[in-house]
């Protein structure tokens, strides 16, 4: 056998080149041709997808009509009447003249406490009451109860007790007057018996039948003008002051100085004031006899009743203790 034989017979065994070397097998060679095809169609898909997320997306505008579709027919367009001007703001109305205005009516105020008005203006002083008060003939001294039930307490309230208890016993006439830290108010003088018990109306008030609105002086002058017999003005006084009253008791003389025109209510300046512990009230009584026409009348000191009874003759002791 030639040598070229011998290789044409090797060159033929299967799985070996003429080289000597293992050949490869055919399958094997086209499984990697198929390997590089699919990893550059899968390396193109890649690139594609790339470029395309990279593009920006547009859109066809809302107002353009898709392909192939009819153009619509617009309307065109209607301009609208401007809307009418708002109206004018109403106009305030006047507020009325002096002369439309109904006149305010405004309930009395009370006797005392009330707040001052244009047309009642607060006095600004009582009159003065003597100090310290002349010898009188007899006193009592009040209970604070009486005269300040509930706390906190006032000169008004104390003032009221005063005059509700004059009303209750008959005396419907008094008069105010200033003294330091208080006030004093002075009964209308009445006639009495030798036992303090007064006389029957009208006899009662015959020394002092002008009433109330006269002044202190005026009243006392008029007991020394009175008729024979024996009067008596109750004097309460409110004050945180102490006083001893003087020696000599009030003659017709002193009497005349005293300041007249006793006011009709306690001022307000005056009411609000606080009754405080240390303010205090008593009753003085001031007795006149006379004996007849021709002679003054005097006070007597002291009497011969005492204080207490004078108040509990005339009722104002079981008025006030009520």
């Amino acid at each position: 056998m030639s040598t070229w034989q011998a290789k044409e017979q090797l060159s033929i065994v299967p799985g070996k080149r003429p080289d000597g070397r293992q050949a490869r097998p055919a399958v094997a060679l086209l499984w990697r041709a198929w390997a590089q095809v699919i990893c550059m169609l899968c390396a193109a898909l890649l690139l594609a997808a790339c470029s395309a997320g990279e593009l920006p997306q547009t859109s066809a505008p809302p107002d353009e009509a898709p392909a192939g579709s009819e153009p619509r027919d617009e309307a065109p367009a209607i301009d609208e009447p401007a809307p009418p001007p708002p109206p004018p703001p109403a106009a305030e109305p006047e507020p009325p003249s002096v002369i439309d205005r109904p006149a305010v009516v405004r309930p009395p105020a009370a006797a005392n406490g009330s707040p001052p008005t244009a047309s009642r203006p607060e006095p600004t002083v009582l009159p003065a009451f003597p100090w310290p008060p002349p010898r009188y003939s007899a006193f009592a001294l009040l209970e604070r109860a009486w005269l300040a039930p509930q706390e906190p307490a006032t000169l008004g309230g104390a003032a009221q007790h005063l005059e509700d208890a004059f009303d209750l016993a008959g005396y419907v006439e008094r008069s105010y007057y200033r003294v330091p830290g208080g006030f004093a108010l002075a009964s209308r003088a009445e006639k009495i018996h030798p036992d303090a018990s007064p006389f029957a109306p009208p006899a009662r008030w015959s020394a002092d039948s002008a009433g109330a609105g006269r002044s202190f002086l005026e009243r006392i002058t008029a007991l020394f003008n009175a008729p024979p017999g024996r009067y008596r003005v109750i004097v309460f006084v409110v004050t945180d002051q102490d006083f001893a009253a003087t020696p000599q008791p009030p003659s017709e003389a002193v009497a005349r100085e005293w300041v007249g025109g006793g006011g009709l209510r306690l001022p307000p300046s005056i009411a609000a004031q606080a009754y405080s512990a240390e303010h205090y009230a008593s009753a003085l009584i001031y007795e006149f006899a006379r004996r007849d026409e021709r002679e003054a009348g005097q006070v007597r000191a002291p009497s011969d009743v005492p204080g207490r009874v004078h108040l509990e003759k005339g009722g104002l002791w079981q008025a006030l203790a009520q």
